[in-house]
């Protein structure tokens, strides 16, 4: 998708992890898709790379044994869907109180 560029792609790991492509927009962040998947179902954090490389904030998916083509085309349409509405925002996300801390299980 437009918005991303693939982070690292797991080399026989069924997971990738994704960052938003710098300059692509200042209306939205990854933490803000986050929460407009979230809203669908899914539970698919951002969180900031540890910190040699803190400025950078990602997405990771993990696929476990027996997803679905039909479960993984539901999510992608779903991350479109988000992104199509971030994008359509007239300016930018509150970003006061916001809580950025990433997924806690």
């Amino acid at each position: 998708m437009t918005p991303f560029e693939l982070w690292e792609d797991s080399q026989g790991i069924p997971a990738f992890a994704w960052r938003l492509k710098p300059g692509y927009t200042s209306n939205w962040d990854l933490y803000d898709l986050g929460n407009q998947l979230r809203q669908q179902g899914w539970l698919v954090p951002a969180y900031p790379l540890p910190d040699d490389l803190g400025d950078i904030t990602v997405q990771r998916v993990v696929v476990r044994n027996g997803m679905s083509l039909d479960l993984a085309d539901a999510l992608l349409d779903d991350v479109a869907a988000a992104v199509a509405y971030l994008d359509g925002l007239d300016g930018p996300l509150p970003r006061e109180g916001r809580k950025t801390t990433g997924f806690h299980h």
